[in-house]
């Protein structure tokens, strides 16, 4: 399985009231992020071990159910659109990895006579990708997804249409649908005390060029609704330990 299925969507008012209810922390998934898990070995990522480790730990907080996780209705079909490149390069670049190593143990293999050869190694067959799916439909299995709505719709055209972050570079309607999904869940929930974050490595359009702090616009909003932005899974896990929900 490399698509998300069977997946939990409620109403606008479905979440709001469940959330009102809960008061527990939230996580709100921009489908990069959640795209992000499958890219963490590609060299250039330039991750290492730790991140996933964090993302592990952020996982199974949200399978305790100590941590809402969210995201827009959206985001399944965009990240069912895009998850199965993402595993064939993955692959791609195991064999690539193998081969470039058991070209260099093949220099190693004849410098060393009389000593018992190195063998090749095919990394691929470990099936990385397939562990990393695991931890990813973990998440999904755990996660609320926000139905499709007339006003997260109008929301996005006006953002797009007036070029206004998310929108500003690109004029992307998904981008701007989705925050417009997670801002207008958060304004309209009683009680805001509780934490709430939204994930997307996507910083060429929500990040200033610090790529760590929402753009103006959008940390206006972010500021008034006590919305915290996690750029990557090194500073989500960071702010989770230190406001003790990790």
């Amino acid at each position: 399985m490399s698509k998300i299925i069977d997946s939990l969507i409620l109403s606008k008012s479905e979440v709001i009231d469940y959330l009102d209810l809960e008061k527990k922390p939230v996580i709100f998934w921009d489908t990069c992020a959640l795209l992000d898990i499958i890219r963490l070995p590609l060299p250039e990522r330039n991750h290492t071990i730790d991140a996933l480790e964090q993302i592990i730990e952020i996982k199974n907080k949200i399978v305790s159910k100590d941590v809402i996780s969210l995201s827009s209705e959206l985001c399944i079909t965009e990240f069912n659109d895009h998850i199965d490149s993402w595993i064939q390069k993955l692959n791609t670049e195991s064999k690539a990895i193998s081969k470039r190593f058991n070209n260099f143990i093949g220099f190693i293999n004849k410098s060393n006579i009389g000593i018992a050869p190195i063998a090749d190694i095919d990394i691929s067959t470990y099936g990385l990708e397939d562990l990393l799916c695991q931890i990813i439909f973990a998440i999904t299995k755990e996660t609320i997804f926000v139905g499709q709505d007339s006003s997260f719709a109008s929301f996005a055209h006006f953002r797009t249409t007036n070029k206004i972050p998310p929108a500003k570079k690109k004029g992307e309607y998904k981008d701007c649908y989705i925050w417009g999904t997670c801002l207008e869940i958060r304004k309209m929930c009683s009680d805001r005390s509780y934490s709430y974050n939204f994930l997307s490595s996507n910083t060429s359009d929500y990040a200033k060029a610090d790529k760590t702090s929402f753009v103006t616009e959008i940390d206006n909003e972010s500021t008034i609704n006590r919305i915290t932005y996690f750029p990557n899974f090194k500073i989500a896990y960071g702010l989770l330990r230190r406001d003790g929900i990790i």
